[in-house]
């Protein structure tokens, strides 16, 4: 039998959550400047799914993999970024 996996602290919890508000500002970036554009909206109705998915994989695997769970939101962090920097410069 496999001994049981510690549960994940409440803080990194938090901290997950609190790196998946980007979304609620989902409206805004649905009307930037580029959002219409054929590739620039594809990748902006794939963003929700990316971020929760990022999100629910990282607070799963932290209990066994910190670095890992880290390396997530990192990544979900950049991609917040890089999401709104394409929404108003579009592609080129």
């Amino acid at each position: 039998m496999m001994p049981a996996t510690p549960a994940t602290p409440r803080w990194f919890t938090i901290v997950t959550i609190l790196l998946c508000t980007p979304l609620l500002m989902l409206p805004w970036l649905l009307d930037a400047p580029c959002a219409r554009q054929n590739g620039v909206s594809l990748w902006i109705k794939l963003y929700p799914a990316y971020v929760a998915v990022a999100a629910w994989l990282a607070w799963q695997c932290y209990p066994q993999r910190h670095a890992l769970a880290w390396v997530l939101l990192i990544l979900m962090a950049m991609s917040h970024c890089a999401i709104w920097i394409l929404a108003f410069n579009g592609l080129q």
